[in-house]
Parts: C-alpha cells; structure tokens; sequence
C-alpha cells in the first residue's frame, strides 16, 4: 500500500472520519495487526503484539467515529 494512502487513512481516523472497514482493516494488518472477525455477533477483535486488544462492533460494513478514534490513537502507539 502507498505511503500516501497509508497516511490518508490515518488522517481519516484521527478525525473520527468514516471509513469502510475492510479499508481500516488493510491499514491495521499494514501495522501487523490481527484482525479477528466475529464468532456469531458484529464485534471484531484486534491484536497488536505487547498491546491490549481492542473490541471493535461493525455495523453494515462501517464503525462509529469513537472506534475510529480508538484505532487512530492504538495506531499511534503502535507507531511511536
């Protein structure tokens, strides 16, 4: 993935932007994350090693601007 996009789609997460899931999942898997899909309900798992995990509820293929805030600032961890 371009560093362009990479950075586009962070953007779009600080600022609580709406983006597709599977769009923020590319971009998590791009950092190494794991990304576990539901075992019978809508809430995703996320896995960065030495990280807590997050719990993420999808909804018809998006996430609220709160979750979207929640991974920007994972991210930025991860990154820091």
């Amino acid at each position: 993935m371009p560093m362009v996009q990479i950075e586009k789609r962070l953007r779009a997460l600080s600022e609580g932007k709406d983006l597709p899931w599977n769009k923020v999942v590319t971009l998590l898997e791009y950092f190494g994350a794991t990304v576990q899909a539901p075992s019978g309900g809508s809430h995703y798992k996320v896995f960065i090693k030495g990280k807590p995990p997050l719990t993420i509820p999808v909804h018809n293929g998006k996430i609220k601007k709160v979750y979207a805030k929640m991974i920007s600032d994972y991210l930025n961890e991860v990154m820091n």
